[in-house]
């Protein structure tokens, strides 16, 4: 008997062991993969990050040029939300050697969006397998049939290009274009014909990282943080030339950019209206807008947009210093705006959400003259619609 009761306790000993080890293995193990979660979440946090602040390298035409009927004046190109959105657009090609114009779709299916194509110049269309759909009507800015002329605006990182295209008549009435992230010169072209027909003068800027300025010390956007002092650069440019009055025209990133400029710059007393196409005003809203369509975690998107702010910034997305969101939070700063502003936006833009934009002009009225549009894709509202897009940036002008 007694060595039955040893054999059991030995045995019942035995067994706490066993459990013991098993539950340490299973303790183990799970710290493990909470570890390796972690750390794929941080990997995939810094990786969205540094998307954001990495300016791209070289523009490329992503769109699959399928068949070019000359004779029914149809071009077929491979499906995407672009290629199906309608409106007239400028098909690029060929490094940016060849153009085009397009038009209605007149013919779909799943994978292919045929429409009208006319004004071919420059590379052979049907000679090429890849394009690109561009917003900007004009491809260059001698395509405005205007003067002008290239200027350097001298800025603490070197001479910024800016295309100068003065008014009729002599003017003290400035408006400074400024482009959006990722996008060049020609983008906000579109409107210089209206301010001129108002008589002011315009000034296309480029600004750091852009192809043909200076980089930035880091190399990397500073989503409208660092940029609004080239903006300023150029309100300086204008003033020692004369200017009263400075329209501030801003497109995308660039709309935040300029809103920046307004509330920071030297010579911000001079900003007599603010024009806004599709503005990045929330920057936090938009990471996140941008990280559900992507289907990411909430909690590495979170982590992403904290990056972007931390002292992780340098290390990690090669920053020269954390940019400061909560100053690019518009919406937080709207006792601060002091100026007319005319906003545009569409319910359909798949970038930056429509909602700060809406939040602005329902909060500050006083201030905001306010047009949504409909079915247009970022910054793409003139294709969609442009003789109301003309029509109310031109009454609002008569306004001043």
């Amino acid at each position: 008997m007694c060595a039955i009761i040893v054999m059991m306790c030995a045995a019942k000993r035995a067994s706490a062991e066993s459990t013991a080890t098993a539950a340490k293995f299973a303790a183990a193990t799970l710290g493990a993969v909470v570890v390796g979660l972690a750390a794929i979440a941080g990997t995939a946090a810094t990786m969205v990050a540094r998307a954001v602040v990495t300016p791209p390298r070289r523009r490329r035409d992503p769109v699959r040029l399928l068949r070019v009927d000359k004779q029914a004046g149809t071009v077929t190109l491979a499906r995407t939300p672009e290629t199906a959105a309608p409106g007239h657009y400028s098909l690029v090609f060929a490094a940016e050697t060849g153009r085009a114009n397009v038009g209605a779709v007149v013919d779909e299916s799943e994978r292919t969006v045929t429409r009208r194509f006319w004004g071919e110049q420059g590379a052979q269309l049907e000679r090429v397998r890849s394009v690109r759909l561009a917003s900007a009507p004009q491809l260059w800015v001698r395509d405005l049939d205007l003067p002008w002329r290239w200027v350097d605006v001298q800025t603490p990182l070197g001479a910024m290009p800016a295309w100068l295209i003065p008014a009729a008549q002599a003017s003290d009435s400035w408006a400074i274009h400024v482009h959006g992230r990722g996008a060049v010169m020609t983008e906000p072209l579109r409107a210089v014909p209206l301010f001129r027909g108002r008589g002011w003068n315009s000034l296309v800027v480029s600004y750091r990282n852009d192809a043909l300025a200076p980089p930035s010390p880091d190399g990397k956007f500073g989503l409208g943080a660092t940029e609004w002092r080239d903006v300023e650069s150029a309100m300086d440019w204008a003033a020692e030339r004369g200017a009263k009055r400075i329209i501030l025209v801003g497109w995308s990133m660039g709309g935040g950019t300029v809103v920046q400029a307004s509330l920071n710059a030297r010579h911000r007393e001079l900003v007599a209206g603010i024009f806004l196409e599709s503005p990045a005003l929330s920057w936090r809203s938009i990471l996140r807008y941008q990280g559900r369509a992507m289907r990411l975690p909430r909690a590495v998107t979170a982590l992403g947009v904290w990056l972007i702010g931390s002292p992780f910034a340098r290390p990690l997305l090669g920053l020269d210093a954390p940019i400061p969101l909560a100053e690019l939070e518009i919406p937080s700063r709207l006792g601060e705006l002091r100026v007319p502003i005319l906003l545009f936006h569409s319910s359909a833009d798949t970038v930056v959400p429509v909602e700060a934009s809406r939040e602005v002009a329902r909060r500050r009225p006083d201030l905001v003259t306010y047009r949504e549009f409909e079915r247009a894709l970022h910054t793409r509202l003139w294709n969609v619609d442009s003789g109301r897009w003309e029509q109310s940036l031109d009454e609002w002008l008569a306004t001043f």
